[in-house]
């Protein structure tokens, strides 16, 4: 299974990008953390970006504070 699926179907946290309308899951693998922004489209999900971070704490924190990002999981 790709890093793709197991991040959509078990993501470590999720939140959703009120400013954009999306939804992010956040998954570890080995050193670095995936971000994968996505959209439900009925029965299809539609990925919007996806990239690797080393800095994955920053970025929750950056987004959070400044209320971009709720947390749902």
């Amino acid at each position: 299974m790709s890093h793709i699926h197991r991040t959509l179907q078990s993501p470590d946290e999720l939140y959703e990008d009120v400013e954009h309308g999306v939804m992010i899951a956040l998954k570890k693998v080995n050193e670095r953390s995936i971000v994968l922004a996505y959209k439900r489209e009925g029965s299809l999900v539609k990925v919007i970006t996806l990239y690797y971070t080393t800095k994955l704490d920053r970025l929750v924190e950056v987004k959070t504070v400044r209320r971009a990002w709720k947390k749902i999981k």
